[in-house]
Formats: structure tokens, sequence, C-alpha cells
């Protein structure tokens, strides 16, 4: 059984890396041709090698899941055709012998692209953005991930901070102060505004506006330190594409936005998926060990090959109707990254039942 299992594993992954190699370069040479036009410039040949090279890890990791269905009923359709399986079912070994090492790899897979994700796609992400704004001015939807944050909303305070970031200092700065029935109480308007030591902040060459009921008192200073419930570290919003944070960057991120009034959609969904992407491959494939091994199905690699595709199609539609729910606001980001593997599982769920009797 020890070598049957090591067997099984080995032309598993065989499958595995071949599918994905195979959809990788499919998918980088249908983007090449279809953005072709804007590769232009002199030395354009090595920008785009080194492009294609990053956008190849990011395929990699979103095709994983997907190859990791292909690559088993790849891999069961050949021990059908070649006559393997019909040999295991004469000497009593039961469609499970071949199910456990099956998983047994695509849990180690799993951990693979989890640890892919973490160590190498963000960083690979962050180089295809610099080069297609850098060297060939592609923009896309650069400007909705790496736009500058205006407005912040504290506990207390609004913060309107034009120029600049935590670290450097901002400029062009107004803050205002809010009641408790919020209502305007204070205004404080400063050329400068910049971190100290002790966690506050200075304000530099400003006037400060109290407003009681109908009237006003303003006064002007050269700089003034002064401390809110938000210090210089609350202010530390990372520009990019969320996929591009580590987990902890992402939760990070989320506590952060969560403080200031701003969006964290796209952080929590961007932290469920990197479990449930790649978590989505053991659903997957226990539904091709089911779908591969039923009564009276012959080993076809043209019929596995269809019935992998229909599978993925039918849940990359699910995916991109779960995302745009969760940002219309009709379901949270854990039931828009869950709920495709939910129900992908459950029809392994139904498939192996049904294969079991």
């Amino acid at each position: 059984m020890r070598i049957l299992g090591r067997y099984i594993a080995f032309e598993y992954l065989k499958a595995f890396f071949g599918t994905l190699l195979a959809i990788c370069a499919i998918y980088l040479v249908v983007e090449y041709v279809d953005r072709a036009r804007i590769y232009t410039g002199e030395g354009w040949l090595p920008a785009v090698l080194e492009l294609y090279a990053n956008k190849g890890i990011l395929f990699a990791y979103q095709l994983a899941p997907g190859a990791m269905l292909l690559a088993a009923g790849i891999t069961l359709a050949g021990l059908r055709r070649r006559g393997e399986y019909t040999a295991m079912r004469a000497l009593a070994i039961g469609p499970y012998a071949l199910l456990v090492p099956l998983m047994a790899v695509c849990l180690s897979l799993v951990g693979g692209a989890m640890a892919m994700d973490e160590f190498l796609v963000g960083r690979a992400s962050i180089r295809v953005d610099a080069i297609n704004t850098g060297r060939f001015k592609h923009w896309g939807d650069w400007r909705l991930f790496y736009g500058e944050t205006r407005w912040f909303r504290g506990k207390r305070h609004i913060y309107h901070l034009r120029r600049g970031d935590a670290d450097r200092g901002f400029e062009d700065v107004t803050v205002y102060a809010m009641s408790d029935g919020f209502k305007l109480s204070r205004r404080i308007d400063a050329a400068r505004m910049e971190a100290t030591e002790e966690g506050g902040w200075r304000f530099v060459d400003g006037s400060q506006r109290e407003f009681d009921g109908a009237t006003s008192r303003l006064e002007r200073f050269e700089e003034r330190v002064m401390h809110f419930d938000e210090g210089p570290s609350a202010f530390r919003i990372a520009k990019g594409r969320p996929e591009q944070l580590s987990l902890g960057g992402l939760r990070e991120q989320i506590a952060l936005r969560q403080n200031l009034g701003l969006h964290a959609e796209r952080y929590h969904l961007a932290l469920h998926n990197k479990f449930a992407s790649p978590l989505a491959g053991v659903p997957g494939v226990l539904l091709a060990f089911a779908l591969a091994l039923r009564p009276g199905r012959r080993g076809r690699l043209a019929s596995v090959l269809a019935e992998g595709f229909l599978i993925i199609v039918a849940l990359w539609g699910l995916l991109v109707m779960f995302k745009a729910a969760a940002f219309a606001g009709y379901v949270s980001a854990a039931v828009a990254s869950w709920g495709p593997v939910v129900m992908l599982a459950a029809a392994s769920g139904l498939a192996l039942k049904r294969f079991v009797k």
C-alpha cells in the first residue's frame, strides 16, 4: 500500500505541475497578445520579460486550485485507461486507497500556495504595477489603490490632510473637533502637522477657531503641540492592492481603516481569500475523485478535462457574483470568500455519497 500511495502521489504531482504550467503558459500568451501594443520604447524586451515573470507567479497562485482539480481527474483517468484501477479493484483495494495519497498531496499543495501568497505573490504584484505604470505608462485601475486618502474620521475629530504622510508629516491640514452631539466645536488650520516623540502632533503656522453657539473666537499661532485620540501611528495607511499585503499587514490595515472611518471591505475580502482561495482545491479534488471513479466511467482524458473546466468556470462565476454582492453590501466578506468554497464542498459531498452507494 505504501508503494501504491507513493505511485499515486507521484502521478498526481506530475499531472498537477504539467497542468499548471500549461494553463499558465496559455494565460500568459493570451494576455501578451492582448497587450502587445503597449509594450514599446527602447529596452522594452527586458522589462516585458520581468513583467511576465512576475505575472507568472500571480497566475500560478490564482490557477493552482483549478490545477489541483484537473490533475486529480487526469491522474484517475490515467489509472482507468491503463487498467490499473481495474486491477486494484480485483485485489480488493477500495477507491479510498487512492483518495488518501491524493488528499495528502493536495493539502501539501494548499500549504505551499499559502506560503507562496505570503512571501512571493504580494511582491510580484507590486512589481507588476510598478513596471506597468513606470515603464509602459499603462495605469489601468492604479488610482483606485494608489490614490491619496485625504479625509479621515477619528473618535472625536475629522481630519483633512491634503499632502504628506504620517512619517514625513502632513502639509496644509485642517482638523475639526466635534462635540458629543456631533457639532463643530473647534477648527484647527495649519501649514504643517508633524508627529512628536511623545505621540502628539506639532502644528506649525496655524490658527485655531473655537465655536460656542452662534459666536466664535479665532487665535493664531506659530507652533503648538496637541494630543488627539489618533496619534501618528493611526495614519500609517498603506497604499496598493490589499492582495499585496501579508497576513499581518492586512490585519493591521483593517484595524487602522476602521478606526479612521475608511472602507475596509476589500481588505476583509483579501484576508479571507488568503485561506479560502487555496483551500478551494480540496473540495475540487474530492469532486474530481467522485466523478472520475463513478460506476460506468471510462478513462477518457477529454471527458475529464471538459468536466473539470466546467466546474472551474462555475466556481469562477460564483466567485464573481459573491464578490460583487460583497462590494454592494449584500453579503459580508466572509460569506463572499467562503460561500463558493462551501457550495463546492456541498457538491463534492453529494457526489461522494452517490459514489459510495
